[in-house]
């Protein structure tokens, strides 16, 4: 069985709100449903990220 290739993974990314921001900027003027799954997917995941940060965010500053 071969080793799976190791990608980055997109939490660990340190730029990833860079990276959203010029990605949905990229994609602004284009369809949805136009766009090839693997970005759909890559925006999901993103728009995923940034709601778990907002809401951590949220509960920490509830708890102080």
């Amino acid at each position: 069985m071969r080793p799976r290739p190791k990608y980055p993974q997109l939490a660990n990314l340190g730029l990833s709100d860079k990276v959203g921001e010029t990605l949905r900027q990229a994609t602004s003027d284009i369809v949805q449903e136009e766009l090839p799954e693997d970005i759909r997917l890559l925006l999901r995941r993103l728009e995923r990220l940034e709601q778990k940060k907002a809401f951590k965010d949220r509960d920490d500053k509830s708890k102080a």
